[in-house]
């Protein structure tokens, strides 16, 4: 972890020298790495449930106060910069890839209430900055990609709102206490009939289902929330009725730079664990590291590596600018497809003790396929990246013109 660390001082000078870093850094050593390998979620009666090894971890970084770093101070935060929350992602990418998107879901949800009403900020941020774990909800069975095909209905009746439906694929499911629900407040589908709520856990209507046992990503609880009949009052309406998928979006953008960051840092885990045994590994009496072959194929996974890496930092220094869209969107594709081929070239490389269901490096790989999914397939972010470019360059063929 030293390595990586040394790395991301290269990139960005100082991201692992504050307090809280190389706080983070001493409980990932202590409790996340040790417990990686064995600690998995499942749903039941509503609520996660984790193997043994979850409280002390998840202890340790409340203690951190962790879950303060993407709350504002004035709302009893310790709110960070995006580039030290990258480094964040990239550590957790590094020891434990799904507790990274268990942060990345709470912290989104905490940008989607800040476009929120200050009653709204002051009822629900002070909470999640302490103790409690947000969630954003969008994907359904029929609505993935084309968040406008969201059926889950809410339906206004005097202050409140009455939501049917399910939403599936959910992270922080049952961990979660506040979620942040997009839903049709309007009976024709499209992206002007959505708006966002708050949902909070508990309530009469509202329960949440386990899903199949992921491959990957086996501690972070994915689920389906269900709604029947469930009332949420009108003050838990997020921004404008009807203009609920410009903040979603919004927020996403953020999302994907972090997803790309804990990409970043699992490819850097991947790389270590296979150059350690392409180095002890012998073969005709020599170490794997002698053969040319191989000795090529780490240094394309090293350059991939850091080539996404700078992509990644390029996009933090547009947080803010017209070209974050386009910017985001392309770290996070780059950076998913370098994390899929350095852990295809990994379980190759490692013969049959790559292909072992409970091995260390199967589990990494099963978590770098997860990466794909989360926040915009590749194909979207191809399709983000198209529209943006057309934009730009449409706008100065214009000015040329």
């Amino acid at each position: 972890m030293e390595n990586l660390a040394r790395i991301l001082d290269s990139f960005h000078p100082g991201s692992t020298q504050s307090e809280y870093i190389g706080s983070l850094m001493r409980i990932v050593r202590e409790f996340v790495i040790p417990s990686y390998p064995v600690l998995e979620a499942r749903i039941e009666n509503n609520k996660a449930q984790f193997s043994e090894g979850w409280e002390g971890l998840f202890l340790a970084l409340k203690d951190a106060r962790i879950l303060a770093y993407f709350v504002p101070t004035q709302y009893g935060g310790l709110k960070a910069s995006e580039q030290d929350i990258y480094v964040m992602m990239e550590l957790f990418g590094y020891s434990s890839p799904g507790l990274g998107v268990i942060f990345v879901s709470h912290g989104r949800a905490i940008d989607l209430i800040l476009h929120g009403t200050e009653e709204q900020k002051q009822r629900f941020l002070p909470r999640l900055a302490h103790s409690e774990i947000g969630a954003i909800a969008m994907t359904e069975e029929k609505a993935g990609s084309d968040a406008s095909a969201i059926g889950l209905m809410a339906k206004r009746d005097g202050d409140r709102f009455v939501l049917n439906g399910e939403k599936v694929f959910i992270s922080n499911s049952g961990l979660a206490q506040i979620y942040t629900i997009l839903a049709r407040t309007k009976e024709e589908k499209g992206p002007r009939s959505l708006s966002t709520l708050v949902v909070e856990h508990g309530l009469e209507g509202f329960s949440i289902k386990d899903l199949p046992k992921k491959e990957g990503l086996r501690v972070l609880p994915t689920g389906r929330l269900v709604f029947r009949n469930t009332k949420v009052p009108s003050l838990n309406l997020v921004g404008e009725e009807e203009r609920g998928l410009l903040l979603a979006l919004d927020v996403i953008d953020r999302g994907r730079i972090h997803i790309a960051g804990i990409c970043c840092g699992l490819s850097y885990r991947i790389f270590r664990e296979i150059y350690r045994f392409a180095y002890r590994r012998r073969q005709f009496d020599h170490p794997l590291t002698s053969s040319q072959d191989i000795s090529f194929q780490i240094a394309d996974m090293y350059c991939q590596m850091n080539a996404a890496r700078g992509l990644c930092f390029h996009a933090l220094n547009q947080v803010g600018t017209p070209n974050y869209r386009l910017s985001s969107s392309q770290a996070k594709l780059f950076a998913t497809r370098a994390v899929m081929d350095v852990a295809s070239r990994a379980q190759v490389l490692m013969g049959g003790r790559g292909y072992l269901r409970n091995s260390l490096i199967n589990q990494l790989c099963a978590d770098a396929r997860g990466m794909e999914y989360l926040e915009g397939t590749s194909n979207v972010q191809k399709m983000i990246m198209g529209r943006e470019l057309f934009r730009i360059y449409h706008k100065e063929a214009n000015n040329l013109g």
